[in-house]
């Protein structure tokens, strides 16, 4: 099977507890299947609210890029790019949307009331923490990642870590409406010491 992580590129590094969804990827390549580590080129420049109290700090193309060339170094220790493992820029695809077309054909499946359910938003509205609409189109266009490595590259499977549950199951529902694709998620428990 083909399957993926996410991550964004908001540093020019990783921290540790991406090595679990790290080692995922490693592990799937390792008993024959395609690992693909999504960067998250389109998706930096908005920033992911979960966790977060404040918005984070928009950052350029040209830091983002540095970020991406720098992170595949560290990818590159564990996945053998030679023999299949794939590194995508979703970019390549966020970049090139067309907002009325895609708010007509992908925005029309996520309710604003089922967004308002997700940890990301609810913990920041409840601690009356600011939410730009920028940052609440995030989980859109994760979900959207999930239908285009799907079209593109037959991927079925979404993983990450405990705290992305929410996101990929948008990804999983997305891609059923659009594409009646069958889709699946794993997830792993976050480090946090």
């Amino acid at each position: 099977i083909t399957a993926y992580v996410g991550f964004d590129a908001t540093a020019p590094s990783l921290h540790i507890g991406n090595l679990l969804t790290i080692m995922m990827l490693r592990w799937l390549q390792k008993t024959g299947h395609r690992p693909i580590a999504l960067m998250g080129g389109g998706t930096s420049k908005i920033g992911d609210p979960s966790g977060k109290d404040t918005s984070r700090t928009l950052l350029t193309a040209d830091q983002i890029d540095a970020n991406i060339a720098s992170i595949r170094t560290v990818f590159s220790r564990f996945l053998d790019f030679g023999a299949g493992a794939l590194m995508a820029n979703n970019a390549d695809w966020l970049d090139q949307l067309h907002y009325i077309s895609f708010l007509r054909d992908v925005g029309r499946h996520f309710t604003i009331n089922k967004m308002l359910t997700f940890d990301s938003v609810k913990l920041r509205l409840d601690r009356e923490q600011p939410l730009t609409f920028l940052e609440f189109n995030y989980m859109i266009l994760q979900a959207y990642d999930f239908v285009e490595l799907h079209k593109r590259h037959g991927c079925i499977l979404q993983m990450g870590g405990s705290d992305q549950w929410g996101n990929i199951v948008n990804g999983i529902d997305l891609g059923r409406r659009l594409a009646g694709a069958e889709l699946f998620a794993l997830t792993t428990p976050l480090l946090t010491t």
